[in-house]
């Protein structure tokens, strides 16, 4: 019997890291203007987050076949 990996598979480790790190500067750019009470850092921080995501949405729009 196999166990399922506790890990994603690797097609999806990318994109998921790359979401992550979107959701971090996204968490930086409210940080930067809470500090510096502009909100030019988060209007940089949702840009770059809205960016990042599109690998995960483009993962997700391919058929199962074609994910492994």
């Amino acid at each position: 019997m196999m166990r399922p990996s506790p890990l994603p598979a690797r097609p999806l480790r990318r994109p998921l890291a790359l979401y992550a790190t979107g959701h971090a500067a996204l968490l930086l750019g409210a940080l930067a203007m809470h500090a510096f009470g502009s909100m030019l850092p988060m209007a940089l921080a949702a840009s770059a987050s809205l960016m990042l995501t599109v690998p995960l949405v483009r993962h997700f729009m391919q058929p199962q076949r074609m994910r492994n």
